[in-house]
């Protein structure tokens, strides 16, 4: 059912209304009718035999056969559901209208005697109802006449072929009734449907052409404002993001710029630590460094004058090996370098102590 055009679900929709209301139609037939019609035919049939009772009340008093006889031949002439009649007095028929022999099996049939009855009466070809009136309070015999079913039967059964012509009917003015409403309907939503499709991959130059006034073209022409608008908020987007794209392309120019600008920045500042930590050694190695020539100059000088003794040698050892010893605690100090203070002032800096490792 999902996959149906809308064509073919008014017409299913339409048909199963249609067959719904002959199904209920032909319950109501069997029901309701059927019912109410039996009941019409037993009071019809009661007020048949009683009549006929009373209307041959003379003539069987005198035994005049005959009259009867043409009186029953008059009323199977006019009263076509009436299948026979027949008259039964202890047990006896004293005249009836069966062609091919009377069947006893009817005498068998149980009524109440002293009113106006009927009973029901299966044979292997259809049913009776029959009907038992007392002639002259019952000592004149008693009237029975056998009213068939078939025709009633008949009737409801021409009722429900009737209903199922009138559903075939609607079903084919319900087929034809779903065409029109799919042309005039599924036409204009297939275009919507094909239009759609189009705008959503880009193309927004389809437009819907618009005829009337009803519904389906107000909703085409509405759709129509809607493409334009979406085509317009399209082009702002694309504007838009044209100008993010342009912004983004100079965002990454600045970030180059910046990039090189760090690196510069880097390096300039490893090369001026570089610098500042040559600075440093120098300045931290020139006082030990001079005092160990100074001491070496004059101990060669003490040497060459001859005017020392060994006191002053050892105290000029002691103080080139100091000065020695000075300079290699520094180179130590270097290799291990990690920070060192520095002071701050207008456009230079100098470093003031080498941390330890």
């Amino acid at each position: 059912m999902k996959n149906l055009s809308l064509k073919y679900k008014l017409f299913l929709s339409t048909a199963v209304v249609v067959i719904l209301y002959a199904v209920s139609s032909i319950l109501f037939v069997n029901l309701y009718i059927k019912n109410t019609f039996q009941k019409e035919s037993i009071r019809d049939g009661k007020a048949l035999v009683a009549a006929m009772s009373l209307h041959i009340i003379d003539d069987l008093l005198t035994k005049d056969f005959v009259a009867i006889g043409k009186f029953f031949d008059q009323i199977m002439a006019t009263n076509s559901e009436v299948s026979y009649i027949f008259i039964e007095k202890d047990g006896e028929v004293l005249l009836h209208t069966f062609q091919g022999g009377f069947p006893r099996k009817l005498l068998d049939v149980v009524h109440e005697r002293n009113t106006v009855d009927y009973v029901i009466v299966k044979t292997a070809e259809e049913t009776y109802h029959d009907f038992s009136a007392p002639i002259f309070e019952g000592r004149a015999g008693f009237l029975r006449v056998g009213i068939s079913e078939k025709m009633g039967e008949d009737a409801i059964r021409k009722t429900i072929q009737s209903l199922l012509i009138i559903a075939l009917v609607c079903v084919i003015i319900a087929l034809g009734v779903s065409i029109l409403i799919s042309r005039k309907l599924t036409k204009p939503i297939s275009l919507l449907t094909s239009t759609a499709t189009e705008i959503a991959d880009g193309n927004y130059s389809k437009v819907i052409e618009v005829h009337g006034d009803d519904e389906v073209e107000k909703l085409s022409g509405a759709f129509n404002k809607m493409a334009g608008a979406v085509k317009i908020r399209e082009k702002e987007l694309r504007e838009v993001n044209e100008e993010l794209e342009a912004v983004n392309i100079r965002l990454h120019e600045y970030i180059e710029e910046l990039n090189r600008a760090k690196d510069e920045l880097v390096k300039s500042k490893q090369d001026r630590a570089v610098t500042e930590t040559s600075k440093a050694m120098i300045h931290h190695m020139r006082q030990p460094l001079t005092y160990l020539v100074m001491a070496i100059e004059l101990f060669t000088d003490e040497i060459q004058g001859g005017a020392f003794n060994m006191d002053t040698i050892q105290k000029r050892l002691f103080a080139i090996e100091e000065a020695g010893m000075k300079v290699s605690e520094l180179l130590k100090k270097f290799e291990a370098l990690k920070e060192y203070k520095t002071v701050e002032y207008s456009d230079r800096t100098k470093i003031i102590d080498i941390g330890e490792e």
